[in-house]
């Protein structure tokens, strides 16, 4: 038997094993036509960093490029004012396929309006969101997509963003939702009210949620190269017929953690994030890494149990929840003690056992680290901090996760019952 074969088979166990020990009635979720994420950012008040401000928002035009996960033929998009203290104003936006990913010259041929109740423009008041109508837009699995959107003077000083997009925004003054390319622009590296992509996809369709910090979020990916584990993830799924139904979204911010960090801490984000996602059947957590960085004592319980809520919510929806055991860091001298160590021994112990309320769990520690020292990342592996995996790191992670989702039963829903 090959080494796949085998990894498979005991991934598969674990998955079995898992499904017992949760042993809680959940619902099924049935299959049915409708709308299903293809791209998701979680949300963020913005810092001084992230505010543009040669040219700012005010009256300006921002083109924003996404890649999508699965593919469809219209598409609606979500804007978030959440974290505004005043209206925002979209004077217009348009939809239109990129050349390319990191250049901001577009298909003209593919340029499209976007409405909102039959209205070009819309103003979205502070702490609401606004989706678009449905836009007739035809478009392939893993395109790259610009987003572009004429503001009007009504912006917030400090808009809600996604502050770490691992790609490029282009900014440029005054009205230019509709030219082929730039000149004479701000380039920054978020995304700028724009929350989610949506497309209208048939009965069968999954969408899968990883969920988590830095390390699930942009990371030490390839900038501009859409090469996080789940973006690498999606496009390993959509290299099959076979998985090519199954949509991957990336639901991370960058220093994130349970119990607190940057954005809102997890467990409170979490309902946003994972269950309110439109066609929502599955969720990868990697999460608490930065909550034993803050850790003055072992937490390990306090984490688990978090984990445990989060599961319990899922369950109730019929969404199934995996989890990823926490990358070692040993080396890195902010987030690595022995203390630190410990309770990532024991979190990741909990995860990988059969009494975890997990459906399943990714073992992205084995796949990182040495095997002869499992607190240190391989070298090849290591982005030079002792705690971000490099691209082919990132791979591996992807690949890990894709053998997990293929080697769960397709009866999985339901399990419990």
């Amino acid at each position: 038997m090959s080494f796949g074969k085998i990894f498979s088979v005991i991934i598969s166990f674990a998955i079995l094993l898992s499904l017992f020990g949760c042993g809680s009635k959940r619902p099924v979720i049935e299959p049915a036509d409708g709308w299903y994420a293809t791209w998701t950012a979680s949300a963020l008040l913005a810092d001084v960093e992230q505010v543009p401000l040669n040219p700012s928002l005010r009256g300006s035009t921002c083109r924003q490029q996404i890649k999508t996960s699965i593919g469809g033929t219209q598409l609606r998009l979500t804007f978030s004012n959440e974290y505004g203290t005043s209206a925002l104003e979209l004077e217009s936006v348009h939809l239109a396929k990129l050349i390319g990913s990191g250049d901001p010259k577009i298909d003209v041929s593919t340029d499209s309006i976007v409405t909102f109740g039959g209205k070009s423009s819309v103003t979205v008041h502070a702490g609401q969101t606004v989706t678009s109508d449905a836009i007739p837009f035809a478009f392939e699995a893993l395109d790259a997509l610009a987003v572009t959107t004429k503001f009007g003077e009504n912006v917030p000083s400090y808009p809600t963003c996604h502050r770490e997009a691992g790609c490029t925004s282009w900014v440029v003054e005054g009205d230019h939702v509709s030219e082929e390319t730039f000149s004479e622009m701000e380039l920054m590296s978020s995304w700028y009210f724009l929350t989610r992509a949506e497309t209208w996809a048939p009965a069968g369709t999954e969408v899968t949620v990883c969920f988590g910090d830095s390390l699930t979020d942009c990371g030490c990916a390839t900038y501009n190269g859409f090469n996080g584990w789940p973006e690498s993830l999606s496009a390993l799924l959509q290299s099959s017929p076979a998985t090519s139904n199954m949509s991957v979204v990336n639901a991370a911010i960058a220093g994130n953690g349970i119990f607190g960090g940057t954005g809102d801490p997890a467990r409170d984000r979490f309902e946003r994030d994972v269950l309110d996602v439109p066609g929502v059947h599955k969720v990868i957590i990697l999460i608490g890494l930065n909550d034993i960085a803050e850790a003055q004592y072992d937490t390990a319980p306090e984490i688990i149990d978090e984990y445990k809520k989060m599961a319990e919510q899922c369950h109730s929806r019929g969404i199934s929840i995996y989890a990823g055991t926490i990358p070692p860091f040993e080396g890195n001298t902010l987030y690595y003690s022995e203390l630190h160590e410990k309770i990532r021994g024991e979190i990741n112990e909990y995860i990988a056992s059969p009494e975890s309320c997990f459906d399943g769990f990714v073992d992205f520690s084995q796949v990182l680290c040495y095997a002869e020292n499992p607190s240190r990342l391989q070298s090849v592996y290591d982005s030079g901090d002792g705690l971000h995996p490099t691209p082919s790191g990132l791979e591996a992670m992807a690949k890990a996760a894709r053998e997990m989702l293929l080697a769960v039963p397709r009866q999985e829903e339901g399990a419990g019952e």
